[in-house]
């Protein structure tokens, strides 16, 4: 999936000032064409109005946008109790946005607005309740590494954490046909294959702090994972990390980057000695217990979305219109931080430069589902690992296809399904194969869907040829200008407590324009 540059606000007709008052003088109106010099002037003249603060209490504002899908025009009315003032807009709720509201609200004394297009924060962190076993289960973010920054964020809210390790045994199934796969010892990582992993990984020493590195970008970065692997006799440890690292995609054919990202050396370090989860077993908790300050301080937008932007005004403030349930907003900003991710499903209405435009079109992403099966009934402590019976490719299974199947602990009888697609893929659709391959692993029992998570657009990516001619180096320029900040996975990877530490260097470059 590709992001596409069309989607820009076009204005036509005309925008009017009108007193807010009984009287309807308009005072000021402007024909304006759909000429690419006129929508400029409309810009330049709609943002040198907004810009000035003295103006707003007194008028409201009406501003008659075509949006480039739509074919008629949208009309967006500004009271004065419509325009919010504020430093920072922070464009998306997730795992990065909300630490980052907490953080500059909370330690930088700065005033934000959260704008989350669902009815909740958390992002991929999806926590189940079980009615059945009355407990409570991940289908999406597990676990958080052992770092000051994920202590520091929970006590905040007075959540406590507890150690957790992951034990399971991997038995390897065929699951098209529920047979299973014998995987040669050759292909089993041993501790000798993580230290010359972990030793490539000390090459890169800048992994956890975003895509940092040099130019010309050295051949491992960019090169197939297939081909790394095999000039560092490293063939052992691709089936551990396809059943580890579920929904990155087709590993072997992945820029080594992102299998060095997504497996780094943080993740290394976890698995040796333990990740950290909720004493409560619910990671919603946090992203609740911010919600639930950030609404006691009006600095969060919930089921809104952005429908247009002006970050180049004239003046301190930045603007963007939201359409939220109680009708659209006006934003003038001095920051923004966006952490959704850079595609053409949420850019459609931002106002995009054609660095911008360029560089988010190079994205392309993989499709990542989560789910509970019940009456599915496997051991605990043993996770069915998905394997095909072609050597030659490590016995990793085609995509798409579900990755592994696993109990969730003793009190409940559901059972994990993680499942990824290369494609597009509808939630019917991805059930309806899940059904197909339980149907030969679990043949004769009444397994049916709990419930299923879309984590999409997932693990988005570049080609090596972009990143051979330095994407990323273009990319992190991207920071700061037009009065914008990055963040999220797709700047780094999908890992919440490194999210939160690749935000702090955001954080840090905010800074550098608040002097």
């Amino acid at each position: 999936m590709r992001a596409r540059s069309s989607g820009r606000l076009k204005p036509v007709g005309r925008w009017q000032l009108t007193e807010s008052a009984d009287s309807s003088e308009i005072l000021n109106s402007l024909s304006i064409s759909t000429s690419l010099l006129s929508r400029t002037m409309f810009k330049l003249s709609f943002s040198r109005f907004l810009s000035d603060a003295t103006l707003l209490p007194a008028w409201s504002v009406y501003v008659a946008l075509y949006l480039s899908d739509l074919s008629s025009a949208i009309k967006f009315r500004f009271d004065p109790a419509d325009v919010i003032v504020r430093d920072v807009a922070v464009v998306g709720g997730g795992a990065s946005g909300t630490y980052a509201a907490i953080r500059l609200q909370q330690d930088f004394n700065k005033s934000v607005m959260v704008v989350e297009k669902e009815q909740t924060l958390g992002g991929h962190t999806h926590t189940y309740y079980d009615p059945v076993s009355s407990s409570t289960i991940e289908l999406g973010v597990v676990a958080f590494h052992d770092l000051p920054l994920v202590h520091n964020f929970f006590s905040r809210f007075n959540i406590p954490l507890t150690r957790l390790f992951f034990n399971s045994s991997l038995p390897s199934i065929d699951f098209r046909t529920g047979q299973p796969v014998y995987v040669p010892a050759s292909l089993k990582a041993t501790e000798g294959t993580f230290e010359r992993w972990n030793q490539n990984l000390m090459r890169f020493p800048n992994l956890d702090k975003g895509y940092n590195f040099p130019l010309p970008v050295p051949d491992d970065i960019w090169r197939p994972f297939g081909q790394f692997v095999k000039t560092h006799n490293l063939t052992a440890i691709v089936p551990y990390i396809w059943t580890i690292d579920q929904g990155i995609g087709d590993i072997l054919n992945l820029p080594t980057i992102y299998v060095m990202k997504s497996f780094g050396p943080q993740m290394l370090r976890s698995l040796s000695t333990g990740f950290l989860a909720t004493v409560r077993q619910n990671n919603q908790e946090v992203y609740d217990r911010a919600l639930a300050h950030l609404q006691r301080t009006e600095s969060v937008l919930l089921n809104s979305s952005v429908v247009g932007m002006n970050r180049d005004a004239v003046g301190p403030y930045g603007q963007a219109v939201v359409a939220t349930p109680s009708g659209h907003k006006l934003l003038r900003v001095k920051q923004f931080l966006f952490t959704i991710p850079p595609n053409s499903d949420v850019l459609t209405d931002f106002d995009l430069s054609h660095q911008e435009t360029s560089l988010f079109s190079g994205f392309e992403n993989m499709a990542y589902f989560s789910g509970l099966l019940r009456n599915m009934s496997i051991p605990q402590d043993t996770t069915l690992s998905n394997r095909a019976t072609n050597p030659f490719t490590y016995y990793l299974p085609r995509l798409p296809t579900t990755y592994t199947l696993g109990p969730i602990h003793a009190r409940s009888s559901l059972t994990s399904v993680k499942f990824g697609s290369n494609i597009s893929m509808s939630v019917e659709q991805v059930r309806s194969q899940v059904m197909d391959e339980t149907g030969q692993v679990a043949p004769g029992k009444p397994v049916r869907f709990e419930t299923v998570v879309n984590h999409g657009p997932y693990a988005l990516r570049v080609s090596p040829e972009l990143i051979r001619n330095g994407f990323y180096q273009r990319l992190n320029n991207l920071q700061g200008r037009r009065r914008s900040f990055w963040t999220g996975a797709a700047w780094h990877t999908h890992d919440s407590s490194l999210l939160w530490n690749f935000t702090e260097i955001i954080i840090s470059k905010m800074q550098q324009d608040w002097a």
